[in-house]
């Protein structure tokens, strides 16, 4: 068994488990130390939860969100091509069909690789704030920069793979290699974020519905 095969075989089933059992854990952790500490138990703090949910998925939805537009605008663009490239790229669907002979329909290879761009500059985009800005710059910590790295290394190795511009096995390599790492560091770092997105956003929203009864969540 070559490095490839063992990155595609077991490291990926370990990286794949890592993740699942990992962000299970944590989120299992989190819920059962909010429980305690909880108090938000009034029917109309389920409905602040919710109605802060529902705004949080929605460009603009949030006050916070208007004051700072083009920083919105990245960070939805950047969230949802993230999320959405890797799990709708025809060469992953093909990867999974081969395994357990499920599919499902695929983004354009224009529509994806136009996402996958989107992706890089919204990395350079959180990468320059992070030096630009003072307030960004002084919490930043070195976690952060390898987040970005990481996340733009995933998606720039696996474009170039993909039109074959390099060498295509370390590239392929670099790819796989990347995001098995990737996948091992979110339980453990900020990008857990897009797992508690509905739990975080549900508790602040009943908290300011019942403890500041604000209608901007």
């Amino acid at each position: 068994m070559d490095f490839y095969e063992l990155l595609r075989g077991p490291l990926a089933w370990f990286a794949l488990l890592f993740f699942i059992g990992g962000s299970a854990a944590r989120t299992v952790f989190i819920l059962v130390r909010a429980r305690r500490l909880n108090r938000l138990n009034h029917g109309k703090s389920f409905l602040g939860g919710l109605k802060s949910i529902v705004r949080g998925l929605v460009p603009f939805g949030l006050g916070y969100m208007k004051d700072r537009p083009l920083f919105t605008l990245v960070t939805f663009c950047f969230h949802v091509c993230v999320v959405l490239t890797p799990l709708f790229l025809i060469a992953h669907i093909v990867l999974v069909y081969e395994s357990w002979k499920i599919q499902w329909a695929s983004l354009p290879d224009g529509l994806a690789d136009a996402m996958t761009v989107v992706t890089v500059m919204g990395v350079l985009f959180f990468g320059a704030r992070r030096l630009l800005i003072k307030e960004v710059k002084y919490l930043t910590k070195a976690s952060d920069w390898l987040m970005l790295v990481l996340i733009g290394s995933v998606f720039v190795t696996g474009f170039l793979a993909t039109h074959h511009w390099g060498p295509y096995r370390p590239l392929l390599i670099a790819h796989v290699l990347t995001a098995e790492i990737l996948l091992v560091t979110i339980p453990f770092s900020k990008l857990m974020h897009m797992v508690l997105f509905f739990f975080t956003r549900g508790y602040l929203g009943a908290e300011y519905e019942i403890v500041l009864g604000s209608r901007q969540l």
